[in-house]
């Protein structure tokens, strides 16, 4: 679970004559899709403040770093724009500065208090009790040492997916509906930009047992993209997972063969991977994968990435405020979510020390990635 703000980045002084945290080459190429020019003058005022403020990511809370705290909450909470355009510039900019092994889709719990949050609901816990919370599934970029988010989904409930007053109230679009987890995944990946030079990253998928992997796995599989997704106790339970002879790191429980899980697109050709950890007697997940001719280290690696994307929705949620969103709306929560993607984006890839350009040139798409 995503824990509440536990650390609190220091501040940076922005006067006059300090370096600017947000190069103007990034807002242009991020948000320029952008319509008004005080729109994006907002974009770069509300990442400006979530790169230097302490402590919480209100807007609000921000006002120190901004000088019209009312243009900052029309720009997320009111203001129409469409973050998705935005998400798809900072798809293909991640791609051409990082180099992908993975995509990684972390879910999320956001602990709120409140009912009037959009979003929220509560939700059962592994330990029996119950959350206040939202539920994000944002999607990572990830390389060896980090990783970028790019989208997000926020999951609806029954009351928030089906009933017309809290619809309404959330300005929630008509063809947004409540669906299951496994579909708000396939639909990230779908809206994916086409990778750099045609490669596509294997996908790495934990629902934490809450959806349907086997429904996963076939729409995976329709799109012919590899996959690593974990099964849920009861998929485990339907697979016949055996405690295997070995003890490893990673063992192979099934061979590539078919196995019997429903709905995986007529089962299709599979492995079975069991994660040990020294300490249990069983194993702490267990993977399912159309990665048939990978070897065991070659897995492993691919699944230390996970660690890399936690790390990073660790970071994005304490020093970026991702849980900070205190809105009724669901296109102030993506916008908060876009804004909040954007400004991790500047401190992971290093953006602020590079030579700046205008915004304002027709000719000016940003700059190159370094060697």
């Amino acid at each position: 679970m995503v824990q509440q703000l536990t650390s609190e980045r220091p501040a940076t002084d922005t006067g006059q004559g300090d370096a600017e945290p947000v190069p103007a080459w990034f807002v242009n190429t991020v948000f320029g899709n952008l319509p008004r020019s005080d729109q994006r003058r907002c974009a770069k005022s509300y990442l400006r403040a979530l790169l230097t403020s302490p402590g919480r990511k209100t807007v609000r809370a921000m006002a120190g770093s901004t000088t019209d705290l009312q243009a900052l909450q029309q720009f997320v909470n009111q203001s129409p724009w469409d973050w998705r355009p935005a998400r798809r510039a900072l798809t293909r900019l991640a791609a051409e500065w990082m180099n992908p092994r993975a995509t990684v889709l972390e879910l999320a719990l956001v602990p709120k208090y409140g009912e009037q949050i959009v979003g929220v609901h509560r939700r059962p816990t592994p330990t029996g009790g119950s959350v206040n919370c939202q539920v994000a599934l944002g999607m990572f970029l990830t390389e060896q040492d980090r990783s970028l988010p790019v989208d997000w989904q926020l999951y609806l409930n029954r009351a928030w997916g089906e009933d017309e007053q809290h619809r309404r109230r959330a300005r929630i679009p008509a063809d947004v509906r409540r669906r299951p987890l496994e579909d708000l995944a396939l639909d990230l990946l779908d809206r994916s930009p086409e990778p750099r030079r045609g490669r596509t990253p294997p996908v790495i998928l934990d629902l934490r047992g809450t959806g349907d992997t086997a429904r996963a796995a076939a729409g995976l599989m329709e799109r012919g993209t590899g996959f690593l997704l974990s099964l849920g106790a009861e998929e485990q339970r339907r697979a016949n997972v055996l405690k295997p002879p070995v003890r490893g790191p990673l063992v192979t429980l099934a061979s590539p063969a078919r196995l019997d899980l429903r709905g995986a697109a007529g089962a299709g050709r599979f492995r079975l991977l069991a994660e040990w950890s020294p300490a249990r007697d069983r194993p702490r997940k267990v993977w399912l994968t159309n990665l048939l001719d990978g070897a065991s280290n070659d897995l492993l690696a691919l699944l230390r990435l996970k660690g890399t994307s936690g790390a990073a929705l660790k970071a994005v949620d304490e020093d970026y405020g991702m849980g900070d969103f205190t809105g009724r709306s669901y296109p102030g929560w993506h916008h908060h979510m876009t804004l909040v993607s954007a400004a991790y984006a500047v401190d992971t890839l290093e953006l602020c020390d590079q030579d700046d350009g205008d915004p304002g040139d027709p000719g000016f798409i940003g700059r190159l990635p370094r060697e």
